[in-house]
């Protein structure tokens, strides 16, 4: 019974021996002073499944870190660092060297140490948008150094003056169209008048045409187009019929005659 208790016991703490304790120290600078680490100051990994604070003089620890890949990032506020993946891979030691020992009669060779089991700490920058590099590149210092990449602004300036903003409203464009007409068509009309007199005319009756289309009274022609009704043609006096000397009567003689007496 004691046995199997001790045993339970012994595999219980196996993941906390093979875990890895992640530690570093924040970096102060001109930028980041001593004075200025806020005391809600954390260290987050896997984007907050595990936190630890930042002590004074800027050192933290993170324990109990499994192997695989992990998110660290420094959770200061007022600064913005940069976040690390950090990869903890298994990494058995070479096999100890060994001894033969003094006594002549022993032919067997004891080793000094058994083989203990390492990890490897592989450090390097994260990006989102990036594939991660394998942990046989390079790999930052460990213990870690953080260092800000600077302050947090909020203050989003105000938008200047956009001249091609306002060459893209339609309002513009009709102002600036109405401006050249105004001010180039004299000077065009006047050219024309010195290269040819015949296309001067011409256009000076198309000018008084469209003076003539903007005179016309627009308002009544409509109302007159809708009410069905058009102006009113002169009316041709009708001539009277001939007239005779007297209306003819039923019996066929003049009205202003005198009747026959019967005898």
């Amino acid at each position: 019974m004691r046995v199997s208790t001790t045993l339970l016991a012994i595999l219980s703490l196996l993941p906390f021996i093979s875990a890895v304790t992640i530690s570093g120290q924040i970096a102060f600078s001109e930028l980041f002073p001593r004075a200025a680490l806020p005391p809600s100051s954390q260290v987050s990994l896997d984007y907050g499944s595990t936190r630890v604070w930042i002590k004074h003089d800027g050192s933290f620890e993170v324990h109990h870190v499994d192997e695989g890949e992990h998110i660290l990032e420094a959770l200061v506020p007022g600064y913005t660092f940069q976040p690390l993946l950090i990869t903890i891979t298994p990494e058995t030691s070479s096999p100890s060297s060994l001894v033969t020992p003094s006594s002549p009669s022993d032919d067997l060779s004891i080793p000094i140490s058994p083989v203990e089991p390492t990890h490897q700490i592989h450090v390097q920058a994260f990006h989102p948008s990036r594939q991660p590099l394998p942990p046989t590149t390079a790999s930052l210092p460990h213990p870690l150094v953080l260092a800000p990449l600077g302050k947090d602004n909020w203050f989003t300036p105000k938008g200047g003056m956009n001249v091609l903003g306002m060459l893209k409203n339609p309002m513009v464009l009709m102002m600036l169209f109405s401006g050249i007409m105004m001010f180039g068509m004299p000077k065009l009309i006047a050219t024309m008048q010195d290269m040819d007199p015949e296309i001067a005319k011409e256009a000076a009756e198309a000018r008084k045409k469209v003076m003539g289309a903007q005179n016309m009274d627009w308002t009544g022609s409509l109302s007159n187009m809708l009410a069905g009704t058009t102006e009113d043609a002169p009316i041709k006096p009708v001539a009277p019929a001939p007239t005779t000397g007297g209306t003819p009567n039923r019996s066929g003689t003049p009205a202003g005659g005198k009747k026959r007496r019967g005898r």
